[in-house]
């Protein structure tokens, strides 16, 4: 893992905790909360300067980050010692709705960077299927491009990754033709049993010639190089339609980060191993310098995607999560009475320590991976 891919994955973690903390702070602060303290990472503390009443601080472990409320999570002396328990600008004596709003103002920052991404994304110079009912009719600079890698296939071992556009394609003196990805995928068929040389460049703009032969154990029955391909051209797109496509896209991470999020959890009440699904610093960090290698669409991308996913998780009604304190505020409110601030200590403490645990187990899979 190079010095720059763990660079890039601080920042990606500086953009994404800040957007998320700037959410509960900007929203604490228009519904007349007092913020004590806005902080990117957990300590030991490495820089901090006092704005107002407000400290802004940088700390030295960049796995999160925090925004200090007034009366939020303080123990009971606490409250006794500044007057939180009954000053109106502390955070469990604003109006309930005002609660919930700071509580939820972190995922729908995420949510909202990811839609800025996915509409930059989508503006402009985009690459699109041929068979796309609103674009295909409209490409133009057509080719064949690598949309997927089998692992340990002749390609992968080769070095063809994702997003790379076939240049040309060899078998036996026989020059595919490179119309459409079935004629390529037929043209494989057909020369399977003889070596295949193949010119391509990556998303980096940088050409490459190999020779590799087709396997069996890809596909059943049928020998494989181990790629899928797709017919794909460019389209100038507008404004409008990089609003549209950018939503649409938004709609369709969430929806896909929610099902498999669903289902991480579903296996793991069964009592799967689950490991292999999660990330943490270290398994991000391989990530992000693997995805920087395909352009900065496919960083944009990777960031939208976890910001996504940060959302999605944050929201989830678990203890030390945004979620979790919603449903705390939910309850208060039916019950009008105030859970013992000791109870809920303990339980969010507990759940911090869960989160802090799990965290660790997948760094040290990440690692051993």
């Amino acid at each position: 893992m190079s010095i720059s891919a763990i660079a890039l994955c601080i920042l990606i973690l500086l953009i994404l905790v800040i957007v998320h903390e700037f959410g509960h702070f900007i929203v604490a602060k228009l519904t007349k909360m007092r913020v004590d303290e806005f902080a990117f990472g957990f300590p030991p503390r490495i820089f901090s300067k006092k704005i107002g009443e407000t400290t802004y601080a940088i700390n030295a472990l960049p796995l999160g980050g925090y925004v200090s409320i007034w009366g939020e999570n303080g123990s009971e002396d606490d409250k006794k010692a500044e007057g939180a328990s009954t000053h109106p600008r502390a955070f469990g004596n604003r109006p309930w709705w005002a609660q919930i709003l700071v509580l939820v103002a972190g995922v729908t920052m995420n949510m909202l960077l990811a839609l800025l991404l996915f509409i930059i994304i989508s503006y402009g110079t985009i690459t699109v299927s041929a068979n796309d009912e609103l674009f295909g009719s409209r490409i133009s600079d057509s080719s064949i491009m690598v949309t997927e890698v089998s692992k340990e296939s002749p390609a992968y071992r080769a070095g063809i990754i994702p997003g790379s556009t076939i240049l040309s394609l060899v078998s036996g003196g026989v020059r595919a033709p490179l119309t459409t990805a079935t004629s390529v995928v037929s043209f494989i068929a057909s020369h399977q049993n003889t070596p295949f040389t193949i010119a391509y460049r990556t998303p980096d703009a940088k050409e490459h010639t190999t020779t590799i032969a087709a396997v069996y154990g890809i596909i059943p029955e049928k020998k494989a190089l181990g790629i899928a391909l797709e017919h794909v051209g460019i389209v100038q797109t507008t404004a409008q339609e990089a609003l549209v496509l950018g939503y649409e896209k938004t709609l369709e991470m969430t929806q896909m980060t929610t099902e498999g999020l669903l289902a991480v959890l579903s296996s793991a009440f069964r009592g799967d191993n689950v490991l292999n699904s999660l990330s943490g610093p270290v398994g991000i960090a391989r990530i992000v310098g693997e995805t920087s290698d395909y352009g900065y669409k496919a960083i944009l991308t990777l960031v939208a995607v976890l910001s996504i996913n940060l959302a999605i998780f944050n929201i989830l009604p678990l203890p030390a999560l945004d979620g979790g304190r919603v449903v705390v505020v939910i309850i208060e409110t039916v019950i009008r009475k105030k859970i013992p601030m000791k109870y809920y200590s303990w339980v969010n403490v507990l759940g911090f320590a869960t989160l802090m645990l799990l965290l660790l187990v997948v760094t040290i899979h990440d690692i051993k991976g």
